[in-house]
């Protein structure tokens, strides 16, 4: 009988314990990512999001089992997918013409001279005096982006031929995950990218009837 007694004690702190581990509160989520509406991801495509800064809209969206990380499958995924929409003629390369409809149509925020958002180096007042910094000191896709690279497109043309293949896409794609994973375990969390400097472009974007995801 006390055997039995000790028997039927141990299954209920066993159960107990369950109860409890069932309970338990989740790991709380990590800060969402902050910035302005737009965002250029880091293979150059652009993200303007609802109710949330266009960083995390990108990260949500390449984050496809929603674990909270970024694996390199996932960012090569994420690059696939968006060379399939730039791969115009479906050759598997994208060439000048291509290029030249990313950098006109698809994000005109990267070219130098764009009235879209901040203008670039506004150094100086209405009467010609210098003003203090911060300005914006970027050119291009910087201003919204964790690079500080113009043209995050064409930059992935590893062997300068003036053409994007897709293998040197994702092979960019890679390089781009590991330079940002600051801990370097693999993977990119939100709690390792930095915060972007909103440039107010959201606002000036709908007045000119551009739509963002």
């Amino acid at each position: 009988m006390k055997a039995g007694l000790i028997g039927w004690a141990a299954i209920a702190a066993l159960a107990a314990t369950g109860a409890a581990a069932q309970t338990a509160p989740p790991t709380p989520a990590q800060a969402p990512l902050v910035g302005g509406p737009l965002f250029l991801s880091p293979m150059g495509e652009p993200f303007e999001g609802r109710g949330m800064s266009g960083a995390e809209a990108w990260f949500e969206k390449t984050d496809a089992n929603h674990d909270g990380r970024i694996t390199p499958q996932e960012m090569q995924a994420d690059a696939a997918r968006f060379f399939d929409t730039l791969d115009t003629d479906h050759d598997g390369e994208l060439g000048p013409d291509e290029i030249l409809h990313y950098e006109t149509v698809i994000a005109p925020e990267i070219r130098v001279g764009s009235t879209y958002g901040a203008v670039n180096g506004a150094q100086v007042d209405s009467d010609g005096n210098p003003k203090e910094p911060p300005y914006p000191t970027r050119l291009g896709a910087g201003r919204y982006s964790w690079f500080d690279m113009p043209e995050p497109v064409i930059s992935a043309d590893a062997n300068f031929d003036r053409g994007v293949s897709k293998q040197e896409f994702l092979d960019a794609a890679l390089k781009r995950l590991h330079m940002l994973d600051t801990d370097g375990d693999g993977v990119l969390t939100r709690a390792e990218l930095p915060p972007l400097e909103s440039h107010g472009d959201g606002e000036e974007h709908r007045r000119h009837g551009r739509h963002r995801r």
